[in-house]
């Protein structure tokens, strides 16, 4: 991914040159955003607007807090530095990713703002990916084939064979096209893993089969069974033939910006 970096005032910005040729005044703008036609929505750590841009299909996330931290403070950050926050360390993340080959969404651009000396908060602009419902929505609607839950199970060893930790993998993370592909999305405070431990895994599939419990039990209606399960274990457990991962090398060459 070509990117670069801007500075407006208290803020700093990263564009992906391949999708935006400059940085533009207005581009993470709510309330100009507001006055047009788009689509909000809460997921995750923050909240979502779909809009377009430039014949552009994008989706803005604003960092908010989750849990109880998060009803006292909703959107502040502790200041570490540009290079340490967690809307520039993802942006960086998804460019890496999409390198890869690994089905994310494109990352176009994303919004570093000090607001004090000691806090930030930002932003960060994908593109959305068309067609597409979390699987929670697939679920509550009907049922998947074995064949799509071992399709879903492969695509998460792919990610864990690059070495990528998702730590919020959850039903709502996971996105399914018309078209039948599979996209993982939401990888605030993700990382790529060094060395031999591989105690992660067990555990992003663990709060998959979590989230995918608690989708059931608050549901009237939603399609999942132990079978189901089973079935994405199976497409989990083939073996990848592909060329050991070269991601920790990748990551160590993300240069700080000023």
């Amino acid at each position: 991914m070509q990117y670069k970096h801007y500075k407006d005032k208290n803020a700093s910005v990263l564009i992906n040159q391949k999708v935006l040729a400059d940085y533009q005044q207005g581009l993470f703008c709510r309330e100009t955003l507001a006055r047009e036609q788009h689509d909000t929505c809460s997921r995750g750590r923050g909240n979502v607007m779909f809009y377009e841009h430039d014949s552009l299909q994008l989706v803005l996330k604003t960092y908010h807090r989750g849990g109880l931290l998060g009803r006292m403070i909703k959107n502040s950050y502790l200041y570490s530095g540009t290079e340490r926050s967690r809307m520039w360390r993802e942006f960086l993340l998804l460019g890496q990713m999409r390198d890869l080959g690994l089905p994310v969404p494109r990352p176009v651009a994303t919004r570093c703002v000090r607001t004090s000396p000691l806090c930030y908060q930002g932003d960060l602009i994908t593109e959305r990916i068309a067609d597409a419902q979390t699987l929670a929505e697939v679920l509550s609607e009907k049922n998947l084939s074995d064949t799509t839950w071992e399709a879903i199970g492969r695509i998460i060893q792919r990610f864990h064979h690059h070495n990528i930790d998702h730590t919020d993998l959850n039903a709502c993370n996971i996105l399914l096209t018309r078209s039948g592909k599979i996209y993982l999305i939401d990888f605030d405070k993700c990382a790529i893993r060094r060395g031999r431990h591989k105690g992660w895994q067990r555990d992003n599939l663990n709060r998959l089969r979590r989230s995918l419990g608690k989708w059931e039990q608050r549901e009237a209606t939603f399609h999942f069974s132990k079978e189901h399960w089973q079935a994405l274990q199976r497409g989990y457990s083939q073996p990848n033939t592909s060329t050991p991962s070269s991601s920790e090398s990748r990551l160590s060459s993300l240069r700080s910006l000023p």
